[in-house]
This record gives C-alpha cells, structure tokens and sequence, in this order.
C-alpha cells in the first residue's frame, strides 16, 4: 500500500467517522422537542390540582438558534411552558440541547430567582432531569438533585410567592 492509499484510508475513515456524528447530532436534534414535550407532560400531570384551583398552564411556540461543537448550526422550534397566576409568572425555556453540563438544558425563570433543568440519560437510553439552582455569576454550581413532584411543587410555591 502507497503513502496515498494510507492517507485516502485515513481520509475515507473520517470522513465517515464525520458524517456519523452529523447523523447523531442531527438525531439529537429531532428527539429533543418530544423530550421536552414529554416533560412538560409530566408537569401538567403533577400541576392538574392546582390547574383545577386557578393556576394557568400555556405554552409558547419559540425558535432556538444551536451550534453544536462540531460547528453545525440548528434552528428548531420548541415549547416554553408558562406556569401563571397571583400576577407572576414561571417560565420554562428550553434553550439548549447542547451543552457541557448536559444532553439538554430549560431554564427555569422565577421573579427572582434561576434555576435550570438538565437532562442526562441513562445504560438503557431513558431520559433522566435533575433540578439545578443557576448560582450567582463567579460561584460554583451546586450538585443537582433528582427532579421530582416535590422539587416541582417547591418550585410552584416559590415562584408564585405561596
């Protein structure tokens, strides 16, 4: 084999290596608005009590503009759910599917305070969120902690001054 047919293997193997991932994070891509949906699903589920006293649940059709580390760019439309009532509001924004602290990111917008939700998963490729407070900027981030019923209701009282 010739030098060339060495570097033309080289090249032939990245090449698809490359294409892989595109494929990968394209997939990442297309999956990420169901998992947030079917988050979202779940909130609704847990919030349906306090829906039925007064709170207001909507969602908001926004559009997130994403570069991925390779340098492929995404514009995709996903949801915002908006948790209203007593004049304040509770936004949830999904603003990343990439991201170095996780496989996808929503922000949690409170009057006064952040907190984000990210999603990692598990062997079996299931969705796992866990509930982080945003620290103030120059601090560390404390470890997140499992999301649940109980975090989301703790964030429903917060948020809406209960």
């Amino acid at each position: 084999m010739t030098k060339a047919d060495e570097l033309a293997a080289k090249l032939k193997q990245r090449l698809q290596g490359s294409d892989e991932t595109e494929i990968s994070t394209d997939t990442a891509i297309d999956h990420w608005p169901t998992q947030v949906n079917d988050l979202y699903l779940q909130i609704e589920t847990w919030l349906a009590p306090l829906s039925e006293a007064g709170l207001g649940i909507r969602r908001n059709s926004t559009h997130v503009y994403e570069r991925h580390p390779s340098g492929a760019t995404y514009n995709y439309a996903v949801d915002q759910l908006l948790l209203e009532a007593l004049d304040r509001t509770i936004t949830f924004d999904p603003i990343a599917r990439f991201s170095p602290k996780a496989e996808g990111l929503i922000e949690i917008h409170l009057t006064s305070k952040n907190y984000r939700i990210l999603r990692s998963t598990d062997e079996h490729g299931e969705s796992q969120w866990h509930l982080q407070k945003v620290p103030p900027l120059g601090q560390a981030a404390m470890a997140a902690v499992a999301w649940s019923e109980e975090n989301l209701m703790w964030i429903v009282e917060e948020g809406l001054g209960l």
